[in-house]
């Protein structure tokens, strides 16, 4: 005898019990697949019954009960005290648990509960602890007064003392008390909206049903239900499902429209390879406004320029050194009287040779190597690799293959050269400097301090006057006298210089002998991101603070400093001038990194300003010549070396 398969047999059993033809099994889908849509029409009727019930209910009501049932609790927890410390204090007048017995029965009516007292307790507490609720639940509603969604979310979702100490939903309870003081349910309220989903929910039913496949109804659902509970049970096997059909319309259904046709590319997008509306990259510039586009200006780096890639105190004898600049990464290393800088990732297999170690010898043909630490494969200064222990000697690559760069050592800074290698050393810009760096009579300190921000506005604030008196207030900042008084500026090439007078105060009594009324200033400002600052105290003494500012990357910058004084040469009075520093710059450090310019349609200088309005002027000229390199996530870059 045939058997008909198990899913045929229950469907066509649950189908007969309907009254219906179980119809072919090839072309009917699985119960399940049936009776998803039924499925998705309740759990979205008990969504729409749980934000409605959430909307009617008020944002105090839960706090309300909850502070009700601590508060019963409290009084339950002072009878209950009152009348355990009775039963100790009679257990230790009986002496014995008989004794005790007696006792309790001839003292019965000590053991009423006081009424006054535990009901005065329960109050107080339920009071006290829904006095706070409401005030945390009042300041969450006032901090949101544009948004009364928001407020009443944050305030439901707020992890409260009562919701701490009575963890339970309560929302029978939260429904009848509802009830009791609206008068009326909210489940006839709930139906029209679950109603309305039901209905909205139809035509999704029809459309997702296959041919074939029944079409349930409101009457039926009981019976789709028992069919889900029985697919639960039954083994898999499901039929393959034909492509759904779209329903026919409704007579009084508007014709749907058709689908707008895809945008056509112009000739040069399908050539540039772009989607419809896409920029080209080459064209983005042009179309950003005038404030845009003086932004990604500040945010780019200037090529052929000298930057301060490290103090001299810090490259060690025989030690190579890592350095962060620019979006990339250097290593720094000695040979014999020179510096010499190359990428700091190994061409093998990418490994930082800033944490390998320097090698010279009959293995690198006698040249002062930096080893890396994977392979051991060796670098000398100008990039050429000079040793490959695990190969052949000679059995590799003449020419370099790790890009070099120009570096000076001067003035107590190691100067990398940022552009292109075939340019005359006399056709560089000057390095930024400072005759008194190498001066006899002058006094330094060194020292450099990291910004988590782009390194514009770290520039910017050296050669700005006006804040010293705000943020410096408890050093030499004067807010009585806050006014920059005879401004001028002049420029060249590659600087802009400006002096004017301030009105500072002496640091401390011990400085009072350097006092003067009015404190001359020169400022000067040098390309790409250097500045001196020199300023005449009385007693002939100077202070000249020379900041490097150099970009990290878009995002962080770096300032390496130099104190330079002509008084006081002793070495015990570098660690003051140097704390002194490195406060200073700590307090700029505070504000800088706080500073949001792109939220501004446009920047409003004054006459103090002229010294940053005046750089800002000669650093434009060399963007537009072309000299800007975007910052590395614009235009990122393999190595250090600018795209030339």
């Amino acid at each position: 005898m045939l058997r008909a398969p198990p899913m045929a047999a229950r469907g066509g059993a649950a189908a007969s019990r309907r009254g219906l033809a179980p119809g072919p099994a090839a072309g009917r889908p699985g119960r399940a697949a049936r009776c998803a849509p039924v499925r998705a029409v309740v759990k979205r009727a008990k969504a729409v019954e749980l934000a409605a019930a959430e909307a009617e209910e008020s944002v105090f009501l839960d706090p309300l009960v909850r502070s009700f049932l601590l508060g019963i609790g409290a009084g339950v927890l002072c009878e209950g005290g009152h009348v355990a410390f009775k039963a100790l204090s009679l257990l230790q007048a009986s002496g014995d648990l008989e004794a005790l017995g007696a006792a309790v029965r001839a003292n019965l009516e000590q053991f009423a509960p006081l009424f006054v007292w535990d009901h005065v307790a329960a109050l107080g507490f339920w009071v006290l602890l829904y006095a706070i609720e409401v005030g945390a639940i009042i300041s969450v509603l006032k901090a949101n007064p544009d948004d009364a969604q928001a407020a009443v979310r944050q305030a439901r979702g707020m992890m409260t003392l009562s919701k701490r100490m009575l963890p339970l939903r309560l929302g029978l309870l939260k429904k009848t008390l509802f009830v009791l003081a609206t008068g009326a349910a909210p489940a006839p309220a709930l139906a029209a909206p679950a109603a309305a989903a039901s209905a909205a929910a139809a035509p999704a039913v029809a459309e997702a049903a296959p041919p074939g496949a029944l079409a349930f109804t409101d009457a039926r659902v009981a019976d789709a239900v028992a069919d889900i509970e029985a697919s639960a049970r039954a083994p898999l096997g499901l039929p393959t499902l034909p492509p759904p059909a779209r329903p026919p319309p409704a007579l009084d259904e508007p014709p749907r429209p058709s689908p707008p046709p895809a945008p056509r590319k112009t000739l040069a997008e399908r050539r540039a390879g772009l989607r419809p509306g896409e920029w080209e990259p080459a064209s983005r510039g042009a179309v950003l406004d005038r404030r845009g586009q003086e932004l990604v200006d500040r945010k780019s780096y200037l090529r052929n320029f000298w930057y301060a890639a490290a103090l001299s105190e810090k490259l060690e004898d025989g030690k190579p050194l890592g350095v962060d600049l620019l979006g990339s990464r250097v290593t720094l290393f000695r040979d014999g009287n020179r510096v010499v800088a190359l990428d700091d990732t190994c061409p093998h297999r990418g490994a930082p040779l800033s944490e390998g170690w320097l090698a010279s010898g009959p293995s690198t043909g006698g040249h002062t190597c930096v080893v890396c630490p994977y392979h051991g494969w060796a670098f000398d200064g100008e990039g050429h690799l000079r040793d490959v222990p695990s190969a052949e000697p000679g059995r590799w690559p003449k020419r370099p293959l790790v890009s070099s760069y120009p570096v000076e050592e001067r003035g107590g800074f190691v100067w990398l050269f940022w552009g292109d290698k075939r340019l005359p050393a006399e056709e560089r810009p000057p390095i930024p400097f400072t005759p008194e760096l190498e001066a006899p009579g002058w006094h330094s300190v060194y020292g450099e301090i990291e910004f988590e921000c782009g390194h514009w506005g770290v520039f910017e604030n050296a050669i700005d006057m006006a804040h010293i008196h705000y943020l410096h207030g408890d050093s030499f900042g004067n807010a009585e006298k806050p006014r920059i008084a005879d401004m001028a500026t002049a420029r060249d090439t590659f600087h802009v210089e400006a002096r004017f007078s301030i009105h500072n105060k002496p640091v401390s009594a011990l400085w009072d002998w350097t006092a003067v009324e009015s404190v001359p200033v020169t400022a000067k400002a040098m390309l790409p991101s250097s500045s001196a600052i020199t300023i005449q105290l009385g007693a002939g003494v100077s202070m000249i603070t020379f900041v490097n500012t150099v970009p990290i990357s878009e995002n962080r910058s770096v300032n390496r400093f130099c104190l330079i004084r002509n008084f006081a040469g002793w070495e015990g009075f570098d660690g003051y001038a140097r704390r002194a520093m490195m406060k200073i710059l700590g307090e700029d450090k505070v504000m800088v990194e706080r500073l949001t310019p792109e939220r501004l349609g446009r920047e409003f200088s004054l006459g103090p300003d002229a010294p940053q309005v005046a750089f800002r002027a000669l650093r434009q000229e060399w963007v537009d010549m072309g000299y800007a390199v975007p910052p590395e996530s614009v235009r990122p870059r393999r190595g250090l070396a600018p795209d030339m």
